[in-house]
Protein backbone atom coordinates (compact mmCIF):
# COMPACT_ATOMS: atom_id res chain seq x y z
CA UNK A 1 0.00 0.00 0.00
CA UNK A 2 1.43 3.38 -1.00
CA UNK A 3 1.65 5.94 1.79
CA UNK A 4 1.16 9.69 1.48
CA UNK A 5 2.74 11.99 4.05
CA UNK A 6 0.76 15.20 4.44
CA UNK A 7 2.85 18.06 5.83
CA UNK A 8 0.37 20.59 7.22
CA UNK A 9 1.49 24.08 8.11
CA UNK A 10 -0.28 25.49 11.16
CA UNK A 11 -3.06 28.03 10.82
CA UNK A 12 -2.43 31.73 11.27
CA UNK A 13 -0.77 32.41 14.62
CA UNK A 14 -1.01 35.48 16.83
CA UNK A 15 1.27 37.82 14.89
CA UNK A 16 2.38 40.82 16.97
CA UNK A 17 1.17 39.33 20.26
CA UNK A 18 3.42 38.72 23.26
CA UNK A 19 2.98 34.99 22.64
CA UNK A 20 3.06 34.10 18.95
CA UNK A 21 2.49 30.40 19.67
CA UNK A 22 -1.30 30.59 19.63
CA UNK A 23 -3.75 30.35 16.76
CA UNK A 24 -5.78 33.42 15.89
CA UNK A 25 -9.51 33.09 15.31
CA UNK A 26 -8.76 33.12 11.57
CA UNK A 27 -6.14 30.42 12.07
CA UNK A 28 -8.74 28.16 13.66
CA UNK A 29 -11.12 28.80 10.76
CA UNK A 30 -8.38 27.97 8.24
CA UNK A 31 -7.67 24.72 10.08
CA UNK A 32 -11.33 23.71 10.06
CA UNK A 33 -11.64 24.37 6.33
CA UNK A 34 -8.54 22.25 5.73
CA UNK A 35 -9.99 19.37 7.73
CA UNK A 36 -13.26 19.43 5.80
CA UNK A 37 -11.36 19.42 2.51
CA UNK A 38 -9.09 16.54 3.49
CA UNK A 39 -11.78 14.37 5.09
CA UNK A 40 -12.30 12.13 2.02
CA UNK A 41 -8.65 11.08 2.16
CA UNK A 42 -8.77 9.66 5.68
CA UNK A 43 -8.43 5.89 6.03
CA UNK A 44 -8.61 3.73 9.12
CA UNK A 45 -5.13 3.08 10.40
CA UNK A 46 -3.81 6.50 9.40
CA UNK A 47 -1.15 7.97 11.65
CA UNK A 48 -0.98 11.48 13.08
CA UNK A 49 2.24 13.24 14.09
CA UNK A 50 2.14 16.61 15.84
CA UNK A 51 5.03 18.97 16.50
CA UNK A 52 5.60 20.10 20.05
CA UNK A 53 4.30 23.65 19.69
CA UNK A 54 0.89 24.90 20.81
CA UNK A 55 -0.03 26.15 17.35
CA UNK A 56 0.69 22.68 15.96
CA UNK A 57 -1.59 21.03 18.52
CA UNK A 58 -4.35 23.58 18.01
CA UNK A 59 -4.22 23.18 14.23
CA UNK A 60 -4.44 19.42 14.63
CA UNK A 61 -7.36 19.73 17.02
CA UNK A 62 -9.38 21.93 14.68
CA UNK A 63 -8.43 20.12 11.48
CA UNK A 64 -9.04 16.59 12.72
CA UNK A 65 -12.30 17.49 14.44
CA UNK A 66 -13.55 19.06 11.19
CA UNK A 67 -12.38 15.98 9.30
CA UNK A 68 -14.34 13.70 11.61
CA UNK A 69 -17.42 15.92 11.39
CA UNK A 70 -17.28 16.02 7.59
CA UNK A 71 -17.01 12.25 7.37
CA UNK A 72 -19.99 11.85 9.66
CA UNK A 73 -22.14 14.30 7.70
CA UNK A 74 -21.45 12.39 4.48
CA UNK A 75 -22.37 9.03 5.88
CA UNK A 76 -18.87 8.09 6.92
CA UNK A 77 -17.75 6.83 10.27
CA UNK A 78 -18.94 9.57 12.62
CA UNK A 79 -17.25 7.72 15.45
CA UNK A 80 -14.19 6.80 13.42
CA UNK A 81 -10.65 6.68 14.68
CA UNK A 82 -9.83 10.17 13.45
CA UNK A 83 -8.12 11.73 16.45
CA UNK A 84 -9.28 15.04 17.76
CA UNK A 85 -12.17 16.87 19.34
CA UNK A 86 -13.89 20.21 18.98
CA UNK A 87 -12.99 20.59 22.64
CA UNK A 88 -9.27 21.34 22.53
CA UNK A 89 -8.77 19.99 26.03
CA UNK A 90 -9.64 16.44 24.94
CA UNK A 91 -7.10 16.12 22.14
CA UNK A 92 -4.14 13.96 23.13
CA UNK A 93 -1.61 13.16 20.39
CA UNK A 94 0.21 10.90 22.87
CA UNK A 95 3.34 9.19 21.53
CA UNK A 96 2.83 10.74 18.08
CA UNK A 97 4.19 14.09 19.33
CA UNK A 98 7.59 14.70 17.72
CA UNK A 99 9.36 17.97 18.67
CA UNK A 100 11.73 17.53 15.74
CA UNK A 101 8.91 19.08 13.70
CA UNK A 102 9.17 22.29 15.73
CA UNK A 103 9.98 25.58 14.04
CA UNK A 104 13.37 27.25 14.46
CA UNK A 105 13.70 29.86 17.20
CA UNK A 106 12.71 32.98 15.27
CA UNK A 107 13.18 35.22 18.31
CA UNK A 108 16.80 34.20 18.68
CA UNK A 109 17.44 34.57 14.95
CA UNK A 110 16.02 38.10 14.91
CA UNK A 111 17.86 39.09 18.10
CA UNK A 112 21.22 37.89 16.78
CA UNK A 113 20.68 40.10 13.73
CA UNK A 114 19.36 43.06 15.73
CA UNK A 115 20.57 42.74 19.36
CA UNK A 116 18.18 45.45 20.59
CA UNK A 117 15.35 43.03 19.87
CA UNK A 118 16.42 40.70 22.63
CA UNK A 119 13.75 42.84 24.29
CA UNK A 120 10.72 41.36 22.54
CA UNK A 121 8.45 44.15 23.77
CA UNK A 122 10.62 46.64 21.90
CA UNK A 123 10.24 44.62 18.71
CA UNK A 124 6.47 44.51 19.13
CA UNK A 125 6.38 48.26 19.77
CA UNK A 126 8.58 49.10 16.77
CA UNK A 127 6.49 46.92 14.48
CA UNK A 128 3.32 48.45 15.83
CA UNK A 129 4.63 51.91 14.95
CA UNK A 130 5.45 50.91 11.37
CA UNK A 131 3.13 51.93 8.54
CA UNK A 132 2.83 48.27 7.53
CA UNK A 133 3.86 46.03 10.46
CA UNK A 134 3.77 42.80 8.45
CA UNK A 135 5.92 44.19 5.67
CA UNK A 136 8.33 45.68 8.21
CA UNK A 137 8.65 42.33 9.96
CA UNK A 138 9.16 40.48 6.67
CA UNK A 139 12.05 42.76 5.75
CA UNK A 140 13.66 42.34 9.16
CA UNK A 141 13.06 38.60 9.21
CA UNK A 142 14.48 38.04 5.72
CA UNK A 143 17.73 39.75 6.69
CA UNK A 144 17.92 37.80 9.95
CA UNK A 145 17.30 34.49 8.18
CA UNK A 146 19.96 35.23 5.58
CA UNK A 147 22.48 35.84 8.37
CA UNK A 148 21.50 32.61 10.14
CA UNK A 149 21.65 30.43 7.03
CA UNK A 150 24.90 31.90 5.70
CA UNK A 151 27.05 29.79 8.02
CA UNK A 152 29.25 32.80 8.78
CA UNK A 153 27.91 33.27 12.31
CA UNK A 154 27.17 29.71 13.50
CA UNK A 155 28.65 30.18 17.01
CA UNK A 156 25.99 32.85 17.65
CA UNK A 157 23.10 30.37 17.49
CA UNK A 158 21.89 27.59 19.76
CA UNK A 159 20.80 25.71 16.62
CA UNK A 160 22.60 26.30 13.33
CA UNK A 161 20.88 26.14 9.97
CA UNK A 162 22.53 22.78 9.06
CA UNK A 163 21.47 21.32 12.43
CA UNK A 164 17.90 22.52 11.95
CA UNK A 165 17.76 21.15 8.44
CA UNK A 166 19.06 17.75 9.57
CA UNK A 167 16.60 17.38 12.45
CA UNK A 168 13.71 18.13 10.08
CA UNK A 169 14.93 15.51 7.64
CA UNK A 170 15.35 13.04 10.50
CA UNK A 171 11.75 13.75 11.54
CA UNK A 172 10.55 13.08 8.01
CA UNK A 173 12.42 9.80 7.81
CA UNK A 174 10.98 8.76 11.16
CA UNK A 175 7.47 9.52 9.92
CA UNK A 176 8.08 7.45 6.79
CA UNK A 177 9.54 4.57 8.79
CA UNK A 178 6.57 4.61 11.18
CA UNK A 179 3.99 4.53 8.39
CA UNK A 180 3.84 0.73 8.63
CA UNK A 181 1.56 0.36 5.62
CA UNK A 182 -0.79 3.21 6.57
CA UNK A 183 -2.46 5.03 3.71
CA UNK A 184 -1.64 8.43 5.20
CA UNK A 185 0.60 10.08 7.76
CA UNK A 186 -0.68 13.49 8.86
CA UNK A 187 2.06 15.77 10.16
CA UNK A 188 1.20 19.10 11.80
CA UNK A 189 4.19 21.40 11.77
CA UNK A 190 5.52 24.82 10.65
CA UNK A 191 6.76 26.42 7.45
CA UNK A 192 10.46 26.10 8.23
CA UNK A 193 10.50 22.29 8.58
CA UNK A 194 8.34 21.86 5.47
CA UNK A 195 10.69 24.06 3.43
CA UNK A 196 13.74 22.23 4.79
CA UNK A 197 12.51 18.78 3.80
CA UNK A 198 11.26 19.93 0.39
CA UNK A 199 14.63 21.58 -0.25
CA UNK A 200 16.28 18.24 0.47
CA UNK A 201 13.96 16.32 -1.84
CA UNK A 202 14.61 18.82 -4.65
CA UNK A 203 18.33 19.08 -3.89
CA UNK A 204 17.89 22.86 -3.97
CA UNK A 205 20.31 25.46 -2.54
CA UNK A 206 19.80 26.97 0.91
CA UNK A 207 18.55 30.26 -0.51
CA UNK A 208 15.73 28.36 -2.20
CA UNK A 209 14.69 26.86 1.14
CA UNK A 210 14.13 30.36 2.49
CA UNK A 211 12.03 31.33 -0.52
CA UNK A 212 10.01 28.12 -0.16
CA UNK A 213 9.36 28.91 3.49
CA UNK A 214 8.12 32.44 2.79
CA UNK A 215 5.70 31.19 0.12
CA UNK A 216 3.92 28.72 2.41
CA UNK A 217 0.34 29.62 3.23
CA UNK A 218 -1.10 29.07 6.70
CA UNK A 219 -3.06 25.80 6.86
CA UNK A 220 -1.63 24.65 3.54
CA UNK A 221 -0.75 21.03 2.79
CA UNK A 222 2.35 19.63 1.10
CA UNK A 223 2.12 15.99 0.08
CA UNK A 224 4.92 13.45 -0.28
CA UNK A 225 4.65 9.91 -1.56
CA UNK A 226 6.60 7.09 0.03
CA UNK A 227 7.80 5.19 -3.04
CA UNK A 228 10.13 2.23 -3.39
CA UNK A 229 12.81 4.57 -4.63
CA UNK A 230 12.33 6.85 -1.61
CA UNK A 231 10.31 9.92 -0.80
CA UNK A 232 9.09 12.13 -3.63
CA UNK A 233 7.24 15.43 -3.70
CA UNK A 234 3.68 15.30 -5.03
CA UNK A 235 2.02 18.61 -4.06
CA UNK A 236 3.54 21.76 -2.58
CA UNK A 237 1.64 24.42 -0.63
CA UNK A 238 -1.86 23.28 -1.59
CA UNK A 239 -4.49 25.70 -0.30
CA UNK A 240 -7.47 25.55 -2.65
CA UNK A 241 -9.70 25.10 0.42
CA UNK A 242 -8.97 28.77 1.25
CA UNK A 243 -9.88 30.24 -2.14
CA UNK A 244 -13.40 31.24 -1.07
CA UNK A 245 -12.19 34.50 0.50
CA UNK A 246 -9.00 36.50 -0.03
CA UNK A 247 -8.61 37.14 3.70
CA UNK A 248 -8.31 33.41 4.35
CA UNK A 249 -4.93 33.29 2.59
CA UNK A 250 -2.25 34.42 5.04
CA UNK A 251 1.47 33.85 5.44
CA UNK A 252 2.14 34.98 9.03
Amino acid sequence: MATTIHLIRHGQAAFGAADYDELSALGRQQSCLLGAALAPLWRDGDRVVVGGMRRHRQTAQECLAAMRSARGSHGGLAGSSVAGSSDAGHFDPGPATDPRWNEFDHREIVARHRPEYIDHERLVADLGAAADPRRAFQSLFAAAMTRWSSGDHDPDYSETWPAFRQRCRDALQAAADAAAGSSNVWVFTSGGPIAAVVQGLLDAPDAQALRLSWSLVNASVTQLHVARSGLRLSTFNGHAHLYARDDLITYR
